[in-house]
Formats: structure tokens, C-alpha cells, sequence
């Protein structure tokens, strides 16, 4: 069972998805110091998308976060020369943070799990039209072969689509704006719709 009380990882325009992988650069030193300790215990962590980005050299250490970010396991940690560190961390379940708790150098909060629901059927004209949709972005994108390898994979439906949204070349409130669906179709409406949008602004900006 994981501690009430979570290191915090706050990130400049990265959101993490359940069921999905991220590569993680540890290099400032409080960071240090809570990879040391998250791999001496649980190896688990709260990422949460920053609401702006840090300007210049700041590392955005007390940026606000949004509410709602994605519990991570490390699932491979790399150390590196001067106590850095290279991670993989792969996402578990949606969290909603409850407020952040002082007492270490690293930002920590409390959380709690945000339940998905992924048992609705799925109605065929939805699925129809986010699939043309897909291979309409991939088309335009040119990566119609990484598109067919990624719907090929062997991951439940929201898996599928949280894999699917972490390939899309999508803005990070736009990724945040999927995180926080709370079941499977209102998650595939969100991403269809994002998809049309940067489909029509495709076509605008060829006018």
C-alpha cells in the first residue's frame, strides 16, 4: 500500500497517461534527493502538468500545478555522473491532488485515485469516425506506419487511446483536457474532437 503522502514531479508542458511511458531527466538537486528515496521505498511519484510555463532558468519550483495529474511508477532507473538520474516511469491511475505537504526539499502532496469507468460499449458510428479521423491525422502527420504498429498494440481500449493521445502533436492543456476524462467515451468524444480541430486548422492554415 502507498503512503497517504506522494512526491510531487511537477512538468513543463508533459502531461503522463495510465498505461503510458515517459523518459525522465533528474538533474536538479532536491529531485536528486527524492529519486534516491522514492527507489529506496515505493518507486512511486504524483507528475502533474505545470498551468504556465517557467520563464528563462527557472525550474518553475513553486509553478502551480493543475488539479488533476497521473500517479507513475519508475520502472527503470538509470544513475548518471554528479547524482543525476535517467528514469522511466510508466503511468498507473489518474489522481486528483489534495494539496501539497511541506516537511522535505522536493514538493510532495496528497492525492487521491480518480476511478476511470472503461465498461460502456463502445458504439460503432463513435468508434467509425475516430478511426477515419486517426488515419486522417496520420496522413497528413506522415507516420501512417506508426499509426497501424500503435492500433495494433495489444492494450485495452483506454490504454489504446491514452497511447494514441501521447503520439498526437498536441498542446499540454489539450492533453491535460483528456487526462481528466473520467470514462471511456467521453475520453474518445475528447479525442476525436481534438483531432477534428487540428485536422480544420490543417486546412485553414493551407488556405
Amino acid at each position: 500500500m502507498l503512503p497517504a503522502i506522494l512526491p510531487l514531479f511537477p512538468l513543463p508542458r508533459v502531461v503522463l497517461f495510465p498505461e503510458t511511458f515517459l523518459p525522465l531527466h533528474v538533474f536538479e538537486a532536491r529531485y536528486r534527493e527524492m529519486t534516491i528515496e522514492v527507489l529506496n521505498s515505493h518507486n512511486h511519484l504524483v507528475l502533474a502538468l505545470m498551468r504556465e510555463t517557467p520563464e528563462g532558468d527557472s525550474l518553475g519550483e513553486a509553478s502551480p500545478t493543475y488539479d488533476v495529474g497521473c500517479l507513475a511508477e519508475i520502472v527503470r532507473a538509470e544513475p548518471l555522473t554528479g547524482g543525476r538520474w535517467n528514469l522511466l516511469v510508466q503511468g498507473k491511475e489518474t489522481v486528483r491532488l489534495l494539496g501539497e505537504v511541506p516537511g522535505k526539499p522536493f514538493r510532495q502532496v496528497k492525492s487521491e485515485v480518480l476511478p476511470f469507468d472503461g465498461s460502456q460499449l463502445w458504439p460503432g458510428p463513435q468508434r467509425r469516425r475516430l478511426m477515419e479521423s486517426l488515419q486522417t491525422y496520420a496522413e497528413a502527420e506522415g507516420f501512417q506506419a506508426q499509426m497501424a504498429e500503435l492500433l495494433e498494440l495489444p492494450l485495452e481500449e483506454a490504454g489504446r487511446l491514452y497511447t494514441l493521445a501521447m503520439a498526437m502533436d498536441f498542446e499540454p492543456a489539450e492533453r491535460q483536457f483528456l487526462l481528466e476524462a473520467r470514462d471511456l467515451l467521453t475520453l474518445a468524444d475528447r479525442l476525436l474532437h481534438l483531432l477534428d480541430f487540428s485536422l480544420r486548422g490543417r486546412c485553414l492554415g493551407g488556405l
